[in-house]
């Protein structure tokens, strides 16, 4: 990770939808839960309407003191607004409870369908928008989301309903009245509209902002030892820095907007409320409107204008979770996109033997790239054969074990196994190549838990055996098979949980990038290599030369083409090519 990447911009991130798009599988994700959904709107609902009968009520109090009515009738009043009051907020909570609930599994479902998605899309495609674009997305975007449903959603909800029943009961009372109360309308109309245009692309461009900061973040981290060593941490600090301060001066521009937003609500609130007044006051003159309508106006003005306030005040939540569920969406979409093969095209990509056959290939890491990763290799491995590349760093070995494995596809040429491209290949319904990497994921959880992702259906039996094959030592993990692993797992260790992997997938191709590089010459290793990789078609890259003394051939890259093949001992013999070169220099 050299300086010249200081402060670039993404290659390719992940597509971000529409507001449309992303409300639309909102929509599709609810309607899921529509039978709660259902109930929790006639709930909500009938909430609302027993909570507007408080106003009336108090209007009614006032008429009742002003005629010098009896008192009892003014405890009944008061007993009428507790029961309304308790009623309605009984109503309310159990339909709150519903709608998150409701909400929280359309989230858990939306959760579910992203992670299907990122899978679902080709890794040179997730690999091209980089791990802080996708990071991003599963945690801040899920987060605003997540806030949203968990606090601003179920308020707006609430929020609407009170509106539209609120005005229905100002009509009711006094159409006046409720005009009245339309003078607050174009204020709210005009704050809105100014503060959606201003806060959408902005919180769009936040969110972009806040993906590259962690790109800068991530990619410092990931190359640490590199920056160390060639001394680059200044420029990496450098990048972090202007990455942060432009999320900051995009941030101190919402928190503007917001700000402007906010106060032009307040002058609606204000201007309402003192029309609301005016108009009782002439109404309750001269057209014979009780003092109790005019307070029950009023009341039901303010209680109108809070949750308008709500609803508007939320805007600013619901604009960044609109943004993060675009996001989101927009991954759902860019699966969808991906082509999947119908069930004769499955069939079909079912391999007839473990052969690989390379033909004309050619393939570049993206259009920026200064060069081919590979040009123009040919090569055919038999059924059943073990082939080691070799080659210095950069040589396209690397390259050319991904695209046996299926990784990626060519930009020209093609890779085939059993006849089938080796990116659709499938034996048995799964992959036909497996790879085995320098670096092996191992997932919270037991060793079986770990092992058993290559066979979920397999047995202690079976995991134990695979295990046991490899070299892996059971007994050094506290509660064996269902203990968990450790932390600080060794190297060695997770290489040889990788290696059992492959013997329980029984793949007819296995691809073993540089395995055990990191344990150098390790014979427990070495050992498990040589285990995997019998009886099936095997790919091996390793920096140390001895790995490649039993292969039946070996294949020497240079610059991205294939220079020499052959069998060892064969390539031994000529002291003047490119193996027996490197060699010499690996025995000093």
């Amino acid at each position: 990770m050299g300086a010249r990447n200081l402060g670039r911009e993404p290659a390719a991130l992940l597509p971000t939808s529409t507001a449309r798009e992303a409300a639309k599988l909102g929509l599709k994700l609810l309607w899921r839960q529509r039978s709660l959904l259902i109930a929790t709107v006639a709930l909500l609902l009938l909430g609302t309407a027993t909570m507007l009968l408080i106003p009336p009520l108090l209007g009614a109090i006032v008429d009742a003191v002003i005629a010098g009515e009896p008192f009892s009738k003014v405890l009944w009043l008061g007993a009428a607004i507790a029961g309304a009051g308790v009623a309605a907020a009984a109503l309310e909570a159990v339909g709150g409870v519903l709608l998150v609930r409701c909400l929280q599994r359309a989230l858990a479902a939306l959760r579910e369908d992203v992670f299907e998605a990122a899978l679902e899309l080709p890794l040179s495609r997730v690999e091209a928008a980089g791990d802080a674009d996708v990071i991003s997305r599963v945690t801040n975007d899920v987060e605003a989301v997540t806030e949203a449903i968990s606090g601003v959603i179920p308020l707006c909800a609430r929020a609407l309903f009170t509106i539209v029943l609120t005005l229905v009961g100002m009509a009711a009372l006094d159409p006046w009245l409720a005009l009245a109360a339309l003078v607050a309308v174009p204020i709210q109309i005009v704050s809105t509209r100014v503060f959606l245009r201003r806060s959408r692309p902005l919180y769009g461009r936040l969110r972009r902002e806040e993906a590259e900061r962690g790109r800068a973040f991530v990619e410092a981290v990931a190359g640490a030892e590199t920056v160390r060593a060639y001394g680059t941490a200044d420029e990496h600090l450098d990048a972090i820095a202007r990455a942060s301060d432009t999320a900051v001066r995009t941030h101190r521009e919402t928190a503007k907007a917001r700000n402007i937003f906010v106060g032009g609500l307040n002058a609606a609130e204000f201007v309402g409320l003192a029309a609301v007044l005016a108009v009782g006051f002439v109404r309750a003159t001269f057209a014979g409107l009780s003092v109790g309508a005019v307070t029950a106006g009023a009341l039901y003005f303010h209680r109108l204008f809070n949750p308008i306030g709500d609803l508007l005040g939320s805007m600013d939540d619901l604009q960044r979770a609109l943004a993060g569920l675009q996001r989101l969406t927009g991954v759902v979409m860019a699966a969808s996109e991906v082509d999947r093969p119908s069930a004769a095209e499955v069939a079909a990509a079912e391999i007839s033997d473990g052969s690989i056959d390379v033909l004309g290939l050619t393939y570049r890491y993206g259009p920026q790239a200064p060069r081919d990763a590979l040009r123009g290799v040919d090569l055919v491995i038999p059924a059943g054969a073990t082939v080691a590349l070799i080659g210095t760093s950069g040589s396209g070995k690397s390259t050319l074990a991904r695209l046996i494995a299926g990784f990626d596809t060519p930009g020209a040429g093609e890779v085939r196994i059993g006849g089938v491209p080796a990116h659709v290949a499938r034996a048995g319904g799964k992959p036909a190549a497996l790879l085995v990497a320098q670096e092996t994921h191992l997932f919270t959880g037991s060793v079986a838990d770990n092992a058993r992702i290559a066979a979920p259906a397999a047995s202690d039996d079976v995991l134990i055996a695979a295990l046991t094959e490899v070299g892996f030592d059971l007994d050094a993990v506290p509660g064996g098979l269902n203990g968990e692993l450790s932390a600080a797992v060794s190297h060695r260790e997770a290489q040889q949980l990788a290696l059992a992997r492959v013997l329980l997938a029984d793949p007819p191709v296995v691809v073993l990038d540089e395995a055990g590089s990191q344990a150098g010459a390790d014979p427990a290793l070495a050992d498990g290599m040589q285990r995997v990789s019998a009886g099936r078609t095997a790919v091996i890259i390793a920096h140390h030369l001895d790995q490649v003394r039993g292969a039946d051939t070996v294949v020497v890259l240079e610059d991205g083409r294939i220079v020499e093949q052959g069998s060892p001992d064969a390539l031994l013999e000529r002291p003047d090519g490119a193996f027996a070169k490197l060699w010499r220099m690996s025995r000093g």
